[in-house]
């Protein structure tokens, strides 16, 4: 078995699980709709390249439920969707249901064309025509019971009318129109409240309130669109009858379904949705096409996850055209300058854009953007608001070529731009206020110190009012408690709970620490692997104040650290070497604990032992080698020293194995280390 292929399936299936959770578990979605799918893709790609790997085919289709609603198991699981990311695509799914159906080309297959609807999917269960319960898709073999939030939809019968069977399970999606996600936002708005990012967040959000009240304030619709388990007495031969049923009990269905025949029907419809996507009250991110006709649909089956009978068509971004108002600069924690657009307000993919970042002034002056002009505008994936270009036959005469900003419009100190970097700074670091409120941010964050209710605005207030300038000031705000008691919006029992929390973050890991501090280029990875490779704070102090000298061995020691290397060593140590961050760092460490993070308890050949890889490894890759060194507590190192113990060769390695003959530094064989490996964990 390829070993290398399991571990891109294990880390793309990974990926998948956690963005899974992120968007179906807690309507709090990371990435983009289109690069979620372009993983699946790219994990389903390879098990179809590599059927040795069959047994790893995805089953499971949404995520872990909530515990906050009584479950309930599907009868018949709500499955997903193949996607189709071209017209070629669909053209291959005709083709193949052409072929699986062993039908002539002469045979007239049709299929229903139907938006898909960014919105939640949601099972009601009808029993003599009554309401009985509605269910999320959950994972798709089980999900939440929802019933008393879904009866608040007006869309949704409580009673079927008309001729219905016995027990009959409809399926569709609840989503919220543009019109009424706007007015939700302005509303979250003016009680600061969160604001949702997309309409499809917001209806599930709004299904999963514990208080119906709310939920009765936030209208919410509803479509069907299929079905799952039913008796037998209820009848129909294809999509379109279905739908018609639907319609007769009450129901509504989408209108701008439509019946195709051919590719050629479906790319007009594909071209007419497109071209009124903007004037739709409701977001799609597709359309779905079906073969329409029932028999037909129950030879094909299903795939694991899917049925074999259906499609869905991926939509590209939006976009759309609007006014550039203005270019304002924001500074970030390590002094970056980031030019921001204020661009005249419009909706792109179902949120209301008024700023969109323009990354740096290279990339201004490559699209001639300035103030003024009209320029197209995306959802970068439906997510990131993007600029793609300049309207340029639309361009006003005299207009201002940009101009970067020669001063910090925080603190007004000059600003450098390197040459051979996209990046302006404001180089006055801690001196810049904008700086050090963007410090703060990251210091009490989630993979920080991960303070609880010391959110971004209120770091902003306390600022500004001069009752936090450093980090240290966040464990003494308690004599400030009567004070932030009458501040708006906190309260009593908001303050308490804010000094539990600062109180209960006074011990911090080593790695943590440094990840917090916010030192350029230093992210969680890099501070992990300081804290292990140095052992205690005080050890790493101490090499990084002997680490100013370039010809140091503590220099040449950190630069050695797998993934460090010289870029980043010299910002650690500029860091820890300036006395303006030495004063405020003391400071900090008069209120908190740090506890060196634990190696593994296991005693091995490696444990504490520099260990350097070379040349191509055959029964793992790279960065699972080294996971593999430091889980049996090894340094990995990125070169070859007289400090090193180890070099792990494999095929073809470098001048490194020279190098460590030339140190006399043991040389291991992959071989070799795989079988002292295995004897370690017999």
């Amino acid at each position: 078995m390829n070993i290398e292929i399991l571990n891109k399936l294990n880390l793309l299936n990974d990926k998948i699980k956690y963005h899974n959770f992120k968007y179906h578990s807690q309507d709090d979605p990371e990435i983009t709709d289109f690069e979620y799918d372009k993983l699946c893709k790219q994990y389903d790609d390879i098990i179809i390249s590599k059927p040795e790997f069959s047994f790893l085919e995805r089953k499971s289709i949404g995520s872990e439920i909530s515990k906050q609603f009584q479950k309930h198991q599907h009868q018949k699981p709500m499955g997903s969707l193949v996607n189709a990311f071209s017209i070629e695509d669909v053209n291959d799914f005709i083709e193949r249901t052409y072929k699986f159906l062993s039908l002539k080309k002469e045979f007239l297959l049709e299929f229903t064309c139907e938006p898909k609807i960014d919105g939640l999917s949601i099972s009601l269960l009808y029993l003599n025509g009554n309401l009985l319960n509605a269910v999320t898709r959950g994972d798709g073999y089980v999900g939440e019971i929802v019933t008393e939030n879904i009866k608040t939809i007006k869309d949704i019968p409580h009673k079927l009318k008309g001729k219905y069977p016995k027990f009959i399970e409809i399926r569709g999606e609840i989503f919220m129109k543009k019109s009424h996600f706007e007015q939700l936002n302005k509303t979250q708005i003016e009680n600061n409240n969160k604001i949702f990012a997309n309409s499809r967040n917001a209806a599930a959000g709004s299904i999963r309130q514990k208080d119906v009240n709310i939920l009765k304030q936030r209208k919410l619709n509803f479509l069907a669109f299929t079905i799952g388990e039913y008796t037998e007495e209820f009848k129909f031969d294809n999509q379109v009858d279905l739908l018609r049923r639907f319609e007769e009990m009450g129901l509504i269905t989408n209108k701008e379904n439509y019946l195709a025949n051919n590719i050629k029907d479906i790319k007009e419809f594909y071209i007419k949705i497109l071209s009124k996507r903007h004037i739709l009250d409701y977001e799609i991110d597709g359309l779905v096409y079906k073969v329409n006709n029932k028999i037909l649909q129950e030879r094909l089956g299903n795939l694991s996850r899917a049925p074999r009978w259906a499609i869905a068509h991926k939509l590209p971004a939006e976009v759309l055209e609007t006014t550039l108002l203005d270019i304002e600069t924001q500074v970030g924690r390590t002094g970056a300058l980031t030019p921001v657009g204020k661009l005249e307000p419009i909706r792109v993919g179902g949120v209301l854009v008024s700023n969109v970042s323009l990354h740096n002034e290279d990339e201004i002056f490559r699209k001639d953007i300035r103030i003024g002009d009209t320029i197209k505008i995306q959802r970068a994936g439906d997510v990131i608001p993007q600029v793609l270009g300049v309207v340029k036959e639309k361009r006003v005469k005299d207009l201002s070529v940009y101009s970067a900003p020669k001063h910090c419009p925080s603190c007004n100190s000059i600003t450098f731009k390197p040459d051979g970097e996209a990046v302006r700074r404001c180089l006055s670091g801690i001196n810049c206020p904008a700086q050090t409120v963007e410090k703060l941010k990251h210091f009490v964050s989630k993979n920080a110190f991960n303070i609880n209710g010391l959110g971004e605005k209120l770091i902003e207030m306390l600022f500004k009012e001069g009752i936090i300038k450093d980090f240290a000031d966040i464990f003494a705000i308690e004599k400030y408690k009567n004070r932030l008691e009458k501040k708006v919006g906190l309260g009593k029992l908001s303050v308490s709970n804010l000094l539990d929390s600062i109180e209960s973050k006074k011990k911090i890991t080593f790695d943590k620490l440094i990840y917090a501090l916010g030192i350029r280029k230093v992210g969680e990875t890099n501070s992990k692997l300081l804290a292990l490779h140095y052992n205690s704070f005080e050890n790493f102090r101490i090499e990084m104040t002997k680490a100013r000298d370039k010809t140091s061995n503590s220099f040449y020691e950190l630069v050695s650290i797998d993934q460090i290397g010289e870029s980043i060593a010299e910002d650690l140590v500029l860091y820890f070497n300036t006395n303006a961050n030495l004063i405020i760092f003391d400071k900090l460490l008069n209120y908190i604990n740090i506890v060196n993070i634990k190696k593994t308890s296991s005693i091995s050949p490696y444990t504490d032992k520099i260990i350097v890889l070379t040349g191509t490894l055959n029964s793992m890759s790279r960065e699972e080698a080294k996971q593999t060194l430091h889980s049996l507590g090894a340094k990995v190192s990125s070169s070859v020293s007289k400090n090193t113990d180890f070099l792990i060769i494999g095929d073809q390695p470098g001048s490194k194995a020279k190098k460590a003959k030339e140190l006399n530094i043991p040389i291991v064989s992959e071989e070799e280390w795989i079988g002292i490996i295995q004897k370690f964990h017999a």
